[in-house]
This record gives C-alpha cells, sequence and structure tokens, in this order.
C-alpha cells in the first residue's frame, strides 16, 4: 500500500508513464500526493532492450519500498564490462559492476527495459497512483492546469508534469512554440532476443555462460552485447553513422545487411552476433541541447526527461536522470507545500539544470571518443585512450544522492528561486 495521504494532497497530473514519468509517479505518491498518471499505449507489453541504471538511481530505488529489490531479481549478475578493440583485442577489463556497492554504495542495474517498466507500473499502482493508459493528452491549460483528452474530457490538478519525451505536447505550454527535435547523425541498430540461437555456436556460445557485458569500438562505430539472465537473453546495439529522416518516426527495421557491410573485418565473434540476431531494429537517435527553460511561466507545468533533456545511449544516463527529475520534482513539492508549486518548479529547476547539462554533454564527448581513436582508412589505433577510471566518463554521476541534493539545497536554492522570480 501506498504512504497516507493528507487530507488535502497536492494533486499532480504525470504525462507519460515511461520510466521517468512512473518514477516521478512513485516518488509524489509516497510524499503523500494524490497522483494520476496518463499514458496514450492503450496496454503496456514488456518491450525493448537492456537499459542500465547507476548507483545514483538504486540509492533511490532502495528507499522506495520494494522496488529495487524486484528490479534486482531480474538484473544482470556481470561483474565486468570487457572493452575490445574492433577486431577482439581486449582493451582493458572494467570492474566498477563489481565494485559499485563498495565504492558508490549501492551497485548499478542492467536489465530488460519492458520487464524493469512494468515493475515500474506495478509499484506506482501498489502506491495509489491513478494509472490512465490509452488516454492521450491532447494539449495543456497551463493557468490552471489542467490537461483535454481527445473526448473532450479535462482533468485539473494542482501541478501538470509532462515526461511525455521527444514529442513533448508539454514543451508547447511551457515554451510557448513549437520546438521539434532533431536527428543527431547517428543511429543505432539494436536487438534483443532469446540466445538459444546461439547456443550451439563455438564462436557466441561461451559469451553465455555467465552474464557478461562486452563493448566493442572501431572507427566512427561501437557496439555493445548484453548478455542476461542467467545467459539465457542477448541483447546487441551498434551505434553507426545516419542520415536518416525522423519527420515520421526514428523507429524502423534494420537491415543486416547494411549491419554486416559496417562491420566487415570486425571481430568474428559480434559478427556472428549480428549474423543471427532477430527483430533488429534501426532507431534513428534524436536530440537536442538540453533545454534552459523548463518550467511554464505560470509556474504550474514542469518538464523532465526526455521532454527537458533527452539524451544519447552513450551516456548511460538518459534513464537515470529522468528518475533523478522525478525525485527531485516529488521532493521539491513535498517541501514547498500545495500553496507554492511555482516555488517547488523552479526550485526543481534550478537544483537540476547544472547537473542534467552536464551528464547530457557526456553522450556526445563519450561518442566522439571512441569513434575517432582509429585512423578510418588503415583502421589502426591513433590514439592512446585512458580507461584508468573506467570505460564510462559518466561514472562520476554514480556517486550523486538527487534526494539529498534537494536536502541539502532546498533552503538557499529556494530563497535564490523567490527572489529571482517574485515568488
Amino acid at each position: 500500500m501506498g504512504l497516507v495521504q493528507p487530507e488535502d494532497p497536492i494533486h499532480v497530473v504525470i504525462v507519460g508513464a515511461g520510466l521517468g514519468g512512473a518514477a516521478c509517479a512513485i516518488a509524489c505518491a509516497r510524499q503523500g500526493m494524490k497522483v494520476t498518471l496518463f499514458d496514450q499505449a492503450p496496454e503496456f507489453y514488456p518491450l525493448g532492450d537492456s537499459v542500465g541504471f547507476g548507483s545514483n538511481t538504486s540509492r533511490l530505488f532502495k528507499r522506495w519500498g520494494t522496488l529495487y529489490d524486484d528490479m534486482w531479481a531480474i538484473s544482470s549478475r556481470a561483474g565486468d564490462t570487457i572493452m575490445r578493440d574492433y577486431d577482439g583485442r581486449v582493451l582493458t577489463v572494467d570492474t566498477t559492476l563489481a565494485t559499485a556497492e563498495a565504492t558508490y554504495g549501492h551497485k548499478g542495474l542492467i536489465g530488460h527495459r519492458g520487464h524493469y517498466h512494468m515493475i515500474f507500473i506495478e509499484h506506482a499502482r501498489k502506491n495509489g497512483v491513478e494509472v490512465r493508459l490509452g488516454n492521450r493528452v491532447e494539449r495543456y491549460d497551463e493557468t490552471k492546469p489542467s490537461v483535454f483528452l481527445p473526448d473532450g474530457e479535462e482533468v485539473v490538478a494542482d501541478v501538470l508534469i509532462a515526461a511525455d519525451g521527444v514529442k513533448s505536447a508539454g514543451r508547447l505550454a511551457v515554451l510557448g512554440f513549437e520546438d521539434a527535435p532533431v536527428h543527431s547523425g547517428y543511429a543505432c541498430w539494436r536487438a534483443y532476443c532469446d540466445s538459444s540461437i546461439f547456443k550451439d555456436d563455438p564462436l557466441v556460445s561461451p559469451f553465455l555462460e555467465r552474464d557478461c557485458l562486452n563493448l566493442w569500438i572501431g572507427p566512427d562505430l561501437h557496439g555493445f552485447v548484453t548478455v542476461i539472465r542467467d545467459g539465457s537473453e542477448i541483447n546487441a546495439v551498434l551505434t553507426h553513422k545516419d542520415v536518416g529522416d525522423i519527420a515520421e518516426g526514428w523507429m524502423f527495421p534494420g537491415n543486416r545487411e547494411d549491419i554486416l557491410e559496417a562491420i566487415h573485418g570486425w571481430d568474428p565473434a559480434f559478427v556472428r552476433v549480428w549474423e543471427k540476431m532477430q527483430n533488429i531494429l534501426d532507431w534513428k537517435l534524436v536530440y537536442r541541447p538540453c533545454l534552459d527553460k523548463w518550467v511554464a511561466d505560470t509556474g504550474l507545468v514542469a518538464l523532465m526527461g526526455d521532454a527537458a533533456h533527452p539524451f544519447l545511449p552513450t551516456s548511460t544516463q538518459g534513464a537515470s536522470q529522468a528518475v533523478e527529475d522525478g525525485a527531485t520534482l516529488a521532493l521539491c513539492l513535498a517541501k514547498a507545500g500545495k500553496g507554492n508549486i511555482p516555488l517547488a518548479l523552479h526550485t526543481y529547476f534550478a537544483l537540476r539544470y547544472d547537473h542534467v547539462k552536464a551528464a547530457q554533454q557526456i553522450g556526445i564527448t563519450q561518442r566522439d571518443k571512441w569513434h575517432n581513436l582509429h585512423d578510418k582508412n588503415t583502421k589502426k589505433m591513433i590514439k592512446t585512450l585512458d580507461t584508468s577510471k573506467g570505460v564510462l566518463d559518466s561514472y562520476w554521476l554514480w556517486a550523486h544522492d538527487a534526494e539529498k541534493a534537494v536536502e541539502d539545497g532546498w533552503e538557499d536554492t529556494s530563497r535564490r528561486v523567490k527572489e529571482e522570480h517574485h515568488l
């Protein structure tokens, strides 16, 4: 059961029930708020491939009831990340996954995005969140505030949170104009399947002996192969340059021949994975710089997650930063109280903006580092790769505690916000 609500709780409407929106709903409900969570999908299924959460979010999950325990039960037991050159030569073995609890206080989590999502929705409901599926929000009224559904229903709340992704309708209410996402110039071929198709394959079957995380880097390309659930499931991702059009969407069937041409001459084991993987998708990586405005002029509508700051997958922090947004919003709303929603939302932005902007940039710098180590013609590595701090530049984010940041920064930041916004 959720926590007991006060007699006149803050009513929070969250639009978008993805990982970030669902996490925000859980966090708000646990602060005693009334939460309505909308999503246009008529039903959720455990779709997708792997996703990782750093220790920065594991510490939050542990505070939110049994959420962490339920996630850990289906998470990878991999203790290291093996980085290889494109030809298969091992460059380094990063043991951060095994040492994260000792270093940061909590383990990182890697698992199936769809399975995690189902757990988030279950916990939202357990905490008393009203989850309304098959309800597409057509527009926002940032003054009441309220949202309107296609059948004309208007739902009035105390605060609206737009967690509806890169195509967010909430951005219009916040910015006052349409702000379309742009293609980043890169895309990911992605596939997830049962690993039984590799059971007797001499090149790939050794990866199935235990949960593992493997990374290959080459000229203008990098790829992951992740094995989870005791070797029973395998996920493959390959990031590549792309000039695709995202006008009508950004998820298309992947062409196996294009993939095999791109990785010709690569590690035979990595090539074999892509020769056999099923259900390949070509995901165009859309992007926009971190918005410098997340809160409507009325102070009653806020953006979070990809609606405010879409992350490239090379940051390995997109889902984690959306969860941190949700945790910060919930605590700011609780501290400000029902009569001070603008103070809560503007303080949320002030506490998060610089941190998120720096985190988002890692997605670009990490990709560029990996993609430019080799001579494009000879494919020989011509730059030294420093892996002394691990394979990811985002590990410094694992030490962050979003809720502690609110506790520590609320007094000074909210005072400054009051002065700046005349609240």
